[in-house]
């Protein structure tokens, strides 16, 4: 018998900082939650699934769609503040790899900013069991470029901080993630779609949002209040009262289930 699924143990530092958490990541924009709409051919009658929904950022720009929306979240502290965001959605305790739900019971399954948290040979195939037909896939993720005359120096004092030994699957930017999919006959090749978009941030949503970084977030509390005072001096130093300015991209990563 398979070992049960484990949470990533840095993925388990974000229910000590859940209401952090939800105040600091930025919304889901509606361009393209509205493009992965209509490429899913979604609608009213159809039954979503927000796998590893966290504190419910994504549900809440998918409830807005109508249709059956159900959010999946391991976690305690990060499922309650789900609910109390997304009343609009059936809230399930469970994983990736052990998705509480029959066969053939979603016509998508979208899942924001978390497939390199999962043990993707495993997760494929339960994806794939809950959907029906040529139901869809997407995995969306955000990425900002913190650039300015501000950012060497506030990189130097985040490469201070201590970076977990975690499966390098875990860190997205090393794309590894991906080879679950190249050892998978399941699904359709990945496509990708880009979104650009400019955040603004005030030095507190700034810091706020960098402390939300699951590294960051899993050192102990006094260490990440000392380093807030840090990254907003050197912020403020740099800025003053101006907005943090950041490139923002959405990309979204689809597939269809083979049958």
């Amino acid at each position: 018998m398979d070992a049960p699924p484990r949470i990533d143990p840095l993925a388990e530092a974000f229910a000590g900082i859940a209401e952090a958490y939800d105040r600091a990541r930025p919304d889901y924009d509606s361009e393209p939650i509205d493009w992965l709409w209509g490429e899913l051919d979604l609608g009213a009658g159809s039954t979503v699934v927000d796998l590893a929904a966290g504190t419910g950022k994504l549900s809440r720009a998918l409830a807005r769609r109508g249709g059956t929306l159900i959010a999946v979240e391991p976690q305690g502290p990060l499922r309650d503040l789900l609910e109390r965001r997304a009343p609009e959605a059936t809230v399930l305790d469970g994983t990736a790899e052990s998705i509480p739900l029959p066969d053939g019971a979603a016509d998508a399954v979208l899942v924001g900013e978390a497939f390199h948290w999962f043990d993707g040979d495993r997760a494929l195939p339960e994806i794939h069991r809950v959907l029906r037909g040529r139901g869809g896939l997407a995995l969306i993720w955000h990425n900002g470029r913190w650039e300015g005359p501000w950012s060497e120096e506030l990189f130097a004092r985040l490469d201070q901080v201590p970076t977990p030994d975690v499966r390098p699957e875990n860190r997205p930017h090393t794309n590894l993630w991906q080879r679950a999919f190249e050892r998978c006959e399941l699904f359709d090749p990945l496509q990708r779609e880009t979104f650009a978009r400019v955040l603004q941030l005030s030095v507190p949503d700034a810091v706020d949002l960098i402390t939300s970084w699951s590294y960051v977030a899993a050192r102990p509390a006094a260490e990440r209040d000392e380093l807030r005072v840090e990254l907003a001096e050197i912020l403020h130093r740099h800025l003053g009262d101006a907005p943090v300015e950041i490139d923002y991209r959405t990309a979204i990563d689809v597939t269809r289930r083979r049958p």
